[in-house]
């Protein structure tokens, strides 16, 4: 991949950089693409931002020095990236572009960069490279309340801690893990209801050709959460979407959620338990799925369990 991306940047700066060698070097600034009007520090801000993501992500690639530096350059100017006769050039800056939007908006990188399946290299040095902005710079928009900081501070901490294995998300992010085929659909009201989401969800998974034991193991945290429902809340409500190789178990109910202060060992600590709390629900979760997903306010709670849908071969 990074022999690819090489030749294929050589190529840009010959187009943008004209010089009068074979090699493509530039010979004068005279041919440097015009510099953007930057009127505002918030838009040179960003632009350096942007120049220096590539620029980080041009070095990952093994490109060298001179075609780094013009990379950076590009940030400044007016060229549209539509305008890019490069495509690996494109996906560099679209992938910085949508870098600082996740910064502005103070959103998981780590999740971000999940979503886009980016090859390994690339989405770690990402990791690291956000990390650093995030700690240094002033890029993040200021939370509305305290509470606002209070939850970001505690999402980011169990994200950390339980290393991507337990996310809390705003209820602004629950429709894009319903956009996938639904499956089945099971409404929560009483004990008898365990039973019927227990077998609705085995039909989905025997249905995909899952082994008997992870079908067994799946269920096992199903009935957890469900019941739970019950335990906490006045009713609720089961579905399981499929895509591609994902099972997205979606439960949800009409409760008064989970204090903030109780997640961090409910979902650290095995064996905690409380009246509030799941008891070893969630560490039990977390063993089991690939991942768990909770959004939860005074209103009502709603979890995400994200399971590998992969038959047997």
């Amino acid at each position: 991949m990074r022999k690819g991306v090489e030749g294929k940047l050589k190529k840009l700066v010959n187009k943008f950089f004209q010089g009068s060698s074979d090699k493509g070097k530039t010979t004068s600034n005279s041919a440097l693409p015009k510099l953007a009007e930057l009127n505002a520090y918030k838009e040179v801000q960003t632009r350096a931002l942007i120049g220096w993501l590539v620029y980080r992500l041009a070095a990952v690639a093994e490109i060298d020095n001179e075609q780094r530096d013009a990379l950076f350059h590009l940030a400044f100017t007016d060229t549209s990236i539509s305008d890019f006769p490069d495509e690996s050039t494109k996906q560099l800056y679209e992938l910085a572009e949508s870098g600082v939007e996740w910064l502005k908006s103070n959103a998981v990188v780590e999740e971000e960069l999940k979503a886009l399946q980016l090859p390994r290299l690339y989405r770690e040095n990402l990791s690291r490279l956000f990390s650093e902005v995030q700690m240094y710079s002033d890029f993040q928009q200021p939370s509305t309340d305290d509470s606002g900081k209070e939850w970001e501070v505690y999402r980011d901490v169990i994200y950390s801690a339980t290393h991507g294995a337990f996310l809390l998300i705003d209820k602004s992010e629950l429709g894009k893990y319903r956009q996938s085929k639904l499956l089945c659909e099971v409404e929560i009201h009483d004990r008898a209801d365990i039973s019927k989401a227990r077998n609705s969800a085995k039909e989905a998974f025997n249905g995909a050709g899952l082994k008997a034991s992870k079908t067994m193991s799946y269920n096992l945290i199903i009935s957890e959460a469900v019941t739970n429902i019950l335990k906490h809340a006045e009713y609720g409500k089961m579905l399981i979407y499929k895509d591609q190789d994902v099972f997205r178990v979606v439960i949800e109910d009409k409760g008064p959620g989970f204090p903030l202060k109780i997640l961090p060992k409910t979902t650290l600590m095995a064996g905690f338990s409380t009246k509030e709390s799941l008891g070893q629900g969630f560490t039990l979760m977390m063993k089991m799925a690939e991942q768990v997903l909770l959004e939860t306010s005074s209103t009502g709670s709603t979890l995400i369990l994200i399971l590998d849908g992969k038959g047997e071969e």
